[in-house]
C-alpha cells in the first residue's frame, strides 16, 4: 500500500531519528515468534510434539472451561501458514509506518494491541469452533485507524499482492470490511478469525475518532448544524428575524392555513414572540 503519485502527500510528523520504533518493534515480534514455531514444527514433523504450541497458544474453544486464559493474548504470537504471516507482517508494517508518526507510538500500540485482544474475544464468541491465530484483528485496527484519519488519501496497492488497484483510503477500509463479512458468513478462512478482524477493524475507527480524527459522522453533522443555526438566530435583531424567518412562515400560512406547519416553524414563531417581547418597553 503507497500514495498516489499525483496526490499530495499529507504532513506527519518524522520518525525519530536513533530510535526503535513501536511498529517495527511488533514486526520484529511477530517474525521472531513465526521463526520459533517454524523450527519447533519442523523438528517435530509427524510426531505428536507437532503441534504442541497450538496446543498452548492458540486460542481455541475450550479456554474457559480448562482455565487457559493467556490464549486471549498468545493467539497473537503463531500463524496459520507462511503466506498468512507475510501478508500480516507487510500490511502492519505499511499501513503503521503511516499511522504511528500521527498518533504517536502510545496511541499506535494501543490500537494494534487493543485491536488483536477485541478480535480474539470476538472469535471466540462467534467463530470458536475454529482455533484462531496470528495478529489479523489488529492489522485491521491499525489499516483502519489510518484510513479513518486520511479518508480521502488515495493509495495504491496490490490485489493479491500482484494485481495493482488504486483507491480512496475509506474504500479501502469498506473493501477490507466487506470481504471479512463475507468470509465470516461462508466460514471461509476461520483460522485467521474474520469476524475478530471485522470487531479490530470498527476498534481502529472508534479508537481515532475520539482522539478527533477522520470525517464527521452524520449525526455530528447534523448536531453541528443545529447548534450553529441556533446560535445565529440568537444573534439575530429582532428586525432582522422577523424578515428572515417570521415573514416566510406567516407567506405559508396565508396560502396553507395554520395546520400546514411543521414543528420546526412553530418553534420558531414561539422564539419570535420571545425576541418582540423582549424588545417591547417595560412598563
Amino acid at each position: 500500500m503507497r500514495h498516489s503519485r499525483r496526490q499530495t502527500q499529507p504532513i506527519v510528523r518524522r520518525w525519530p531519528v536513533g530510535r526503535t520504533t513501536a511498529t517495527a518493534l511488533a514486526v520484529a515480534l511477530s517474525a521472531g515468534a513465526y521463526g520459533a514455531q517454524f523450527i519447533v514444527e519442523t523438528l517435530f514433523a509427524g510426531q505428536p510434539a507437532h503441534s504442541i504450541l497450538r496446543d498452548w497458544l492458540a486460542l481455541d474453544k475450550g479456554v474457559i472451561q480448562s482455565g487457559e486464559w493467556w490464549k486471549f493474548l498468545s493467539f497473537g504470537l503463531l500463524h496459520a501458514d507462511p503466506v498468512h504471516l507475510v501478508a500480516n507482517l507487510l500490511l502492519l508494517f505499511l499501513a503503521g509506518r503511516e499511522l504511528e508518526p500521527i498518533v504517536g507510538p502510545r496511541h499506535f500500540a494501543t490500537i494494534y494491541v487493543a485491536g488483536n485482544i477485541l478480535g480474539g474475544l470476538t472469535h471466540w464468541t462467534f467463530m470458536r469452533a475454529q482455533p484462531l491465530v496470528g495478529i489479523s484483528a489488529g492489522v485491521a485496527a491499525v489499516i483502519v485507524a489510518y484510513t479513518t484519519i486520511l479518508p480521502e488519501l488515495e493509495v495504491t496497492f496490490h490485489l493479491l499482492f500482484v494485481l495493482p488497484m488504486r483507491l480512496r483510503a475509506k474504500h479501502l477500509a469498506w473493501v477490507l470490511v466487506a470481504t471479512c463479512g463475507v468470509c465470516w458468513w461462508t466460514n471461509t478462512a476461520s483460522e485467521i478469525g474474520p469476524a475478530g478482524m471485522i470487531a479490530g477493524a470498527l476498534f481502529g475507527w472508534a479508537y481515532v475518532k475520539q482522539l478527533g480524527y477522520g470525517n464527521p459522522l452524520a449525526i455530528q453533522r447534523y448536531i453541528f448544524d443545529r447548534r450553529q443555526r441556533a446560535a445565529r438566530l440568537a444573534r439575530m435583531s429582532p428586525e432582522q428575524f422577523v424578515t428572515a424567518e417570521i415573514d416566510p412562515i406567516l407567506e405559508k400560512i396565508a396560502e396553507h392555513g395554520v395546520n400546514s406547519l411543521t414543528r420546526a416553524e412553530r418553534k420558531i414563531l414561539e422564539q419570535g414572540r420571545g425576541k418582540l417581547n423582549s424588545k417591547a418597553p417595560q412598563k
